[in-house]
């Protein structure tokens, strides 16, 4: 979804290209403006295109709007293109493009009724989520060292090792070298990771073994931690770069796969009345 910040619906590409400019700048800290919009005869647009190359998530980005009311045809777009490279959320950097063609964008309104745009329809696209191994280890030690350094616990290493279970499945485990005072051990977690034909991630099987007093502190201060991620469900088209949320599509193709990157892909369009 692209929230507008307006109760007047834009009058024009330019206009629209500043709004949603505002929009995307609201949430994220970018380099440069990241939205363009090559107009055709508005409302259809040739080209839309969102380039969030090194943008970083606000830590005070607003929630996203809550929507009521109707929909309506608002823009029809040629195609849409979404592109991020290494974009940082928290403390994960991702790789994210999308690109539709043939899209139709409704609008409705949210509770202080101003615009929002939610992509309705498109004739067919791709999708491609990615993060580096490296990345998704610097974004563990992160999480884990705030919580160990609460124990007087240090983590000096990190290590995610991913092995594929089929086209959607992977088993997943994070190794941890743990010293407090004179004291190491290796702690492991391990979970598995299933994502379904609607790109829903569910994490499951969350364990924490580690050996020794260290090992029992560490897994003892993070277990509460992985009991929250246990078994719950996240959509990857949720993601916060718009919110993109297909109305009227269907995904097809989704494959997850696991080398030096975690990479999710898939296909979708709108199926034909006919």
């Amino acid at each position: 979804m692209f929230p507008l910040h307006t109760k007047v619906f834009p009058s024009s590409a330019t206009e629209l290209e500043r709004l949603l400019n505002k929009s995307f700048q609201r949430r994220f800290s970018t380099p440069a403006s990241p939205v363009s919009v090559r107009d055709k005869t508005y409302p259809e647009i040739a080209e839309l295109r969102i380039a969030l190359d090194g943008a970083e998530l606000r830590a005070d980005a607003p929630r996203p709007p809550v929507l009521q009311g109707a929909t309506s045809p608002a823009l029809a777009l040629e195609v849409l293109h979404i592109q991020g490279s290494g974009v940082t959320i928290g403390p994960a950097a991702l790789d994210v493009k999308v690109t539709a063609r043939g899209v139709r964008l409704f609008q409705t309104r949210d509770a202080n009724d101003e615009i929002t745009l939610l992509l309705q329809s498109a004739t067919d696209g791709e999708v491609e989520i990615s993060s580096a191994k490296s990345d998704l280890e610097n974004a563990i030690a992160a999480v884990v060292r705030e919580q160990a350094g609460k124990h007087g616990v240090t983590i000096d290493e990190v290590q995610l090792i991913m092995r594929s279970q089929g086209p959607r499945s992977l088993h997943a485990e994070v190794q941890l070298r743990a010293r407090k005072l004179f004291f190491a051990t290796v702690i492991r977690v391990a979970a598995q990771l299933d994502l379904d034909e609607q790109l829903n991630a569910t994490i499951s099987e969350v364990r924490c073994t580690g050996e020794g007093p260290i090992g029992s502190l560490a897994c003892g201060f993070l277990t509460p931690h992985l009991q929250k991620v246990d078994g719950r469900s996240f959509s990857l088209m949720a993601l916060p770069l718009g919110e993109v949320r297909l109305r009227e599509v269907r995904l097809r193709d989704v494959r997850l796969s696991a080398t030096d990157r975690l990479t999710v892909n898939a296909e979708f369009g709108t199926p034909s009345m006919g």
